[in-house]
């Protein structure tokens, strides 16, 4: 099978920095653009990393396109607790001769979809402002799309800001809203999987007295980012470091890494202590009422068409063995 076409929706903090590596070291994909949304940091200092990501991979030659600098409606929530002022945990970027494109993210989005009509595959780890504004740029959009990987939500399991809401969804709900009823061919790998895909501390150990002199330059600096990620990490609690974005990409280089089912999905836009929540339908069905004047009636049942493959499982070891081979973070 030929590399899957496919481009990146990044908000290039630590983890979309890791997903960028694992894309481009991954011989399943062919990584033919990048666009960059404000998430984890300003969009200003998304731009910045994801150019001196691909830098450090080698990969200037990939177009890279400006996006939302804000989300649909609200106000913007960055996370430089997590990773740092400057969205990569202070580790210095090489010099790169790399520029932005001037095509704006959602126009390149729409136009990258028609020249790989059916083959076009997205994986979006930020808040999916930029995919919902392609959507409502160009209506066939979602539909010209082979696969569309979200890197957000959670189906069985709390949020990671509030109780109900996982940080994509939450930055931008009304994006989600809008992607999730698109009729894209959508994989949700949320927090129910990659609350599970940890790095683990005593791994990062392991690699501390031999990578930063023996390793090559994308291993040294995936073993610099990770440090300020695996701090704040351990200070929420964790015993590590989930790997939320690089699972988005392993899930569509390697599918067999999660296992999912269709679901029902809609993102709660409205709610004071829910807004941004991902209620996924488990059970599959939801009770059909009927108005009886002055109240209503259960009348019976109805079995809402799924709109998404929602990963549940994950095989952690498989992917974090994939992960540290294909970055070169290994002890030997």
């Amino acid at each position: 099978m030929s590399a899957l076409p496919t481009v990146l929706d990044v908000d290039t903090g630590i983890d979309d920095a890791l997903a960028l590596l694992l894309a481009l070291r991954s011989p399943e994909l062919r990584v033919v653009a990048v666009t960059c949304v404000a998430g984890n940091v300003t969009l200003d200092r998304v731009l910045r990393n994801t150019l001196g990501v691909l830098t450090v991979a080698g990969a200037e030659e990939v177009a890279v396109a400006a996006g939302a600098d804000r989300p649909l409606v609200r106000r913007l929530t960055t996370a430089t607790f997590f990773h740092g002022v400057d969205g990569i945990g202070g580790v210095p970027l090489p010099d790169t001769g790399a520029r932005v494109v001037d095509e704006p993210a959602a126009a390149l989005l729409c136009r990258m979809a028609r020249e790989h009509a059916g083959e076009l595959n997205l994986v979006a780890v930020g808040p999916l402002t930029n995919v919902a504004l392609a959507c409502r740029l160009d209506a066939g959009f979602p539909r010209r799309l082979r696969r569309l990987v979200v890197m957000g939500g959670a189906a069985g399991v709390a949020g990671n800001v509030t109780p109900a809401a996982e940080a994509n969804f939450f930055n931008d709900p009304e994006a989600a809203a809008v992607v999730f009823q698109s009729g894209a061919a959508v994989t949700m790998v949320g927090l129910d999987v990659t609350l599970r895909a940890l790095f683990e501390a005593k791994r990062y150990r392991l690699l501390r007295d031999v990578l930063p002199g023996r390793g090559d330059a994308v291993a040294r600096f995936a073993y610099g980012i990770m440090e300020r990620y695996l701090e704040a990490d351990l200070a929420a609690g964790l015993e590590g470091s989930p790997l939320h974005d690089p699972l988005a990409v392993a899930a569509l280089a390697q599918p067999s890494l999660i296992r999912s089912r269709p679901l029902h999905v809609a993102v709660e836009t409205e709610g004071r202590l829910t807004a941004g929540q991902s209620v996924v339908n488990l059970a599959g069905v939801v009770e059909r009422l009927e108005s009886r004047g002055d109240h209503d009636d259960v009348v019976g049942l109805t079995h809402p068409a799924p709109n998404c493959e929602v990963a549940l499982e994950v095989e952690t070891a498989p992917f974090i063995d994939l992960f540290c081979t294909r970055l070169g973070l290994l002890p030997d």
